[in-house]
Parts: structure tokens; C-alpha cells; sequence
């Protein structure tokens, strides 16, 4: 599946990506999710990808590791297994998006919609889910501990055998469970 991106956005995301191997690699990898709509297992680490349209995109598997997606749309997109340790996700749309099994340590995922996501058995500790969307999402058993949930929208939301460990709640205060 082609998806319609931004040319000069590309052009400038391949010149800032340089010509070393790894980075070609890197190159690679970025122009095949642009051109199929598709990269499982994909080193996309550190790539600035941010104001795109990833919607239904499969990158189970991928690293995106420190990558900048922030106000991307990833809605439906296939996150499953993938590493996203310090990704930012701030204003991205992840809504309905399978991020089961994802370790998602240190995400910045402010403000981000990721209403009826799955995140089950997903990693989260120590993410900031500031006033994230996280209505009607699926959390069993996520490891939630010491992330931040303040002001989250959480109506919905599935948490059964979900690790809280001083995680910051919604309210504000500090959740001294499991």
C-alpha cells in the first residue's frame, strides 16, 4: 500500500540521515516504510518522523528507539513488539493502534491519543502519559510503574494485573501499590 508523503520533508529527512553504512541502512529502512507502508523488524532508531501519516502502518518488530514521531498519526498502526525506549510520541494520533508487547520505557507520550489502543503486556515504566487519551484502552497486565498519568483519560480503560508502582495517577497523586 503507497502512501502520499510530503517530498520535501523525505528529501530532507535522507540528507540529514547522511551516507555512512549504518545510516544507510537506516536510509533504507526509512524509504521502504514510506514506499510500502510496511517495515517489521526495521531499524528506524533515532529517525525524525514527526507529522507524518503512519495510519495502519505494519512496523511490529521495528526499533524506533529515540525517534521522533511527535504529532504523527499512527491510528491502527501495528507497534506490536516494537522497541520505543525514549520515543516521542508527544500529540501523535496512536489511536486503535496494537502496541501489545511494546516496550515503551521513557516514551514521551504527552498529550497523545491512544484511545482503544492495545497495550497489553506493553512496557511503560517511567513513560510520561500526561494528559494522554487513554479511554477505552487495553493495559492488562502493562508495566506502568513510575510512569506519569497525570490528568490521563483513563474511562475505559482495561488495567487488570497492570503494574501501577509509583506511577503518578490521573489525580495527581502517587499510586503506592504493586
Amino acid at each position: 500500500m503507497t502512501k502520499p508523503y510530503n517530498v520535501f520533508g523525505l528529501s530532507l529527512l535522507m540528507v540529514a540521515i547522511g551516507a555512512t553504512a549504518t545510516l544507510a541502512t537506516k536510509a533504507e529502512d526509512i524509504q521502504k516504510l514510506l514506499n510500502t507502508g510496511e517495515c517489521m523488524g526495521c531499524d528506524l532508531k533515532g529517525a525524525s518522523l514527526y507529522n507524518f501519516n503512519f495510519d495502519g502502518t505494519n512496523l511490529s518488530g521495528a526499533d524506533l528507539s529515540a525517534a521522533g514521531l511527535q504529532s504523527s498519526s499512527l491510528s491502527f498502526a501495528n507497534l506490536s513488539k516494537a522497541i520505543l525506549l525514549e520515543t516521542n510520541f508527544a500529540l501523535a494520533n496512536l489511536s486503535g493502534a496494537n502496541l501489545s508487547g511494546a516496550n515503551l520505557t521513557k516514551a514521551n507520550l504527552y498529550r497523545a491519543d491512544l484511545s482503544g489502543a492495545d497495550l497489553s503486556g506493553a512496557n511503560l515504566s517511567s513513560a510520561s502519559l500526561e494528559a494522554a487519551d487513554l479511554r477505552g484502552a487495553n493495559l492488562t497486565g502493562a508495566n506502568l510503574s513510575q510512569a506519569n498519568l497525570f490528568r490521563a483519560k483513563t474511562a475505559g480503560a482495561t488495567t487488570t494485573d497492570a503494574i501501577l508502582k509509583n506511577a503518578t495517577m490521573p489525580n495527581g497523586t502517587t499510586y503506592k501499590g504493586n
